[in-house]
């Protein structure tokens, strides 16, 4: 049986990880650290600093020496440092956002991109980029920012929280082929707010479990 290490950032993010990996039934062990200290730092900074990628690191360490088979880090502000913390240890790392950054790139050229923290947009534009080029695509991006939601769910008013990004999501949604929820604290979102738009929603849990699950499947010859 593999051991997963997830590495996060915010501490709603334990629970969606534990929720998914429920409703996937996957064959895993699974245990968690979380430094909301990284997020802090970095929306001070508003840039990744050496200071938080060596702590990334530091805990990407800990987490294979705890006996972790696959390390996730599940903040996609953080997803260009993870390119460094790989070289620093010896397991398969990754980014929470890539699946989803390569489905979104196949269901659309326009996409949006729903965030409710700054420091995502940056890091989810760069990769859906990446994949784009990868696939011998252009693509356009459009974002829609709603910091008040974050606001909301750290004072513990998920409706308040859910309410503002479906605004923001459905408006946007006028605008582009494909939505995107960049950040997985919004993943419970993408059903309802699928019945609400004509394009489609992705949001990256999920997606990372099928990715999970594909990784482990191949491991097992």
């Amino acid at each position: 049986m593999k051991t997963l290490g997830f590495i996060h950032t915010a501490w709603m993010m334990v629970e969606v990880i534990k929720r998914e990996l429920n409703t996937f039934g996957l064959p895993v062990r699974a245990f968690h650290i979380w430094d909301e200290s990284v997020l802090i730092d970095f929306m001070k900074a508003g840039e990744i600093t050496p200071q938080v990628i060596r702590r990334l690191c530091h805990h990407a360490v800990s987490v294979e020496e705890a006996g972790a088979d696959i390390i996730i880090f599940t903040c996609s502000s953080t997803s260009p440092a993870v390119d460094v913390v790989k070289r620093f240890v010896n397991r398969p790392v990754l980014k929470i956002d890539e699946p989803m950054a390569e489905d979104a790139v196949k269901k659309g050229r326009r996409i949006g991109i729903v965030a409710t923290v700054a420091t995502t947009l940056e890091p989810t534009s760069r990769l859906l980029k990446e994949k784009a080029s990868e696939a011998g695509k252009e693509i356009s991006i459009s974002t829609a920012l709603c910091e008040e939601a974050f606001q909301a769910i750290l004072q513990g008013d998920t409706e308040r929280h859910d309410r503002m990004v479906l605004e923001k999501a459905k408006a946007l949604s006028r605008e582009v082929d494909v939505l995107v929820l960049a950040q997985g604290s919004m993943a419970r979102l993408a059903w309802p707010l699928g019945q609400q738009v004509t394009v489609p929603v992705i949001s990256s849990p999920s997606l990372l479990m099928e990715k999970l699950r594909a990784m482990i499947k191949a491991s097992e010859g």
